[in-house]
């Protein structure tokens, strides 16, 4: 039996940073989304044709190619682009903010909004779960020849089997073996025999005794969003619609990754003694995108330029950032 998990003590606010540190290290349903499009695409193409689908698809994958600095010099090209600019999912399309949220809860048991009150923060969570299992029922994947275990699934699956938990609902033996950190097999062979620990129920495990399992499991996260408080994390409804929106690093300091931090013609960006220039400034974002820990140098509060790590992310309005 593992030692009692030291994650129980671990704060919402904390969570929140060590989610937005290592966010895509684990779920990243909007990974699934360039995928989905394609084939959207494909079969929009048997219908009407390919020069007027391409046509069409290119002017709706424009927004995300230019928050990712990727060119499309030909209408034919945008399932290129796509790919070239599918880690901006999440944040350049709606349904990526939510899913980067509820990536939070399934995995953190969080939920990144500034209410403090259980109900208001249980009715978004359902919303927003709601909504991932619906994009994913209503997308043809089998039919299209998508992979079925895809990223969007894996979320779906987890998230809803942490809101069965919450409620007091039986959970699948798959979604109870990430939680504990273990095999579905071992999780199987506990159901299993006349020494079983679970008494499961179609195919289920009762949240009950899910729960107390779960309670001596060094892996597992319990959910703390009904008595959280994310004053860090808020998601205020902008009054205005954002103009160029992007999900830029931030650093411990508060500082963030932005257009003004040029220095000469290039932005300077990776860990102290691996550092490399980019010119372009969407082209340097999306390189820290794709880092594990996103590295950039900008100057101190006394000009002195130095190397900081992003320990989060925050989405923001472009137009309104320091320009270079």
């Amino acid at each position: 039996m593992d030692k009692q998990p030291a994650k129980t003590t671990i704060g919402a606010a904390e969570r929140a940073e060590i989610f937005h540190e290592q966010y895509g290290n684990g779920f990243d349903a909007a990974n699934a989304l360039p995928d989905f499009i394609i084939a959207a695409g494909d079969y929009i193409s048997r219908i009407v044709g390919e020069s007027e689908t391409d046509a069409g698809m290119a002017v709706i994958i424009s927004g995300l190619a230019d928050a990712a600095g990727v060119i499309v010099k030909d209408p034919s090209q945008w399932r290129a682009a796509l790919m070239d600019a599918g880690s901006n999912c999440y944040s350049e399309w709606k349904i990526g903010p939510q899913l980067h949220d509820l990536a939070a809860y399934a995995e953190y048991g969080i939920v990144l909004h500034d209410s403090e009150d259980a109900d208001e923060l249980g009715d978004h969570l359902l919303s927003i779960l709601t909504e991932a299992k619906e994009l994913l029922a209503k997308t043809p994947v089998e039919q299209w020849g998508l992979a079925t275990n895809n990223e969007l699934s894996r979320l779906v699956s987890i998230a809803s089997n942490r809101w069965a938990l919450d409620n007091d609902e039986p959970v699948e033996p798959g979604a109870l073996a990430y939680f504990g950190g273990i095999s579905e097999g071992r999780i199987r062979n506990l159901m299993s025999g006349e020494n079983r620990v679970f008494a499961a129920k179609d195919g289920k495990i009762p949240a009950a005794d899910a729960l107390k399992w779960l309670a001596g499991r060094s892996a597992f996260w319990n959910s703390t969003w009904r008595e959280q408080s994310l004053p860090l994390y808020a998601h205020p409804e902008p009054t205005t619609p954002l103009k160029q929106a992007a999900f830029v690093p931030v650093a411990r300091d508060g500082s963030m990754f932005h257009p003004g931090l040029r220095r000469g013609s290039s932005y300077t960006i990776g860990p102290k003694g691996e550092e490399f220039q980019i010119n372009d400034f969407h082209e340097a974002l999306k390189q820290l995108q794709q880092m594990p820990t996103p590295y950039w140098r900008r100057p101190n509060e006394s000009g002195h330029w130095g190397t900081v790590a992003g320990v989060r992310w925050e989405r923001v309005d472009l137009a309104n950032s320091p320009q270079a």
